[in-house]
């Protein structure tokens, strides 16, 4: 069981209306609810990304609250997640958009967006966690990580950061 977590503290303030959280993850168990990201100072102002124990993705910061129908319990896949926030947008549902392996999640067992223009810990200048919650010493997550991005001031798609393999039908990583 995972127990460690990296750390980074954004030495000043970034955009905390826009931005993009990239990753390729592959669970080494399908345990309790596992922390894939997270920062902010446990007050109003945190932003958490997790897997949730019955193998749904889930991501709960202050203010909104999405979680997938679809369960990612397969500990020999790996998972490609991209989620791209712009509070800055005027339809709600185009404030948070999350993708998995390249297609767009649409169907969510819980679904609520963010106010327009609201902010979150996400760039701001508080400790930032890959591979827990947000508190850095629970719900470690279990298994591998690949290809981690944090993107400050853009809302971008998955095909920035992956592609379908033209010989496998595959999503995979672009290497440049």
């Amino acid at each position: 069981m995972a127990s460690t977590t990296l750390t980074r503290t954004v030495s000043s303030a970034g955009n905390t209306k826009t931005f993009t959280y990239s990753a390729w993850i592959k669970r080494g168990s399908v345990s309790s609810g596992q922390g894939i990201f997270g920062q902010g100072d446990q007050s109003s102002n945190n932003f958490n990304i997790r897997l949730e124990s019955d193998g749904k993705i889930r991501i709960e910061p202050s203010g909104f609250d999405i979680k997938t129908n679809a369960q990612y319990r397969d500990c020999s896949a790996w998972y490609h997640i991209v989620l791209a926030v712009d509070t800055t947008q005027g339809t709600a549902a185009n404030r948070v958009k999350l993708y998995i392996n390249g297609t767009k999640v649409t169907s969510f067992a819980t679904e609520s967006y963010p106010s327009q223009n609201d902010n979150y810990a996400f760039n701001d200048d508080v400790i930032h966690y890959i591979g827990s919650n947000l508190d850095g010493a629970s719900s470690f997550f279990d298994g591998n990580m690949a290809h981690f991005n944090s993107i400050d001031g853009t809302a971008y798609p998955a095909s920035t950061f992956g592609e379908t393999d033209s010989l496998t039908g595959i999503w995979v990583p672009k290497t440049s």
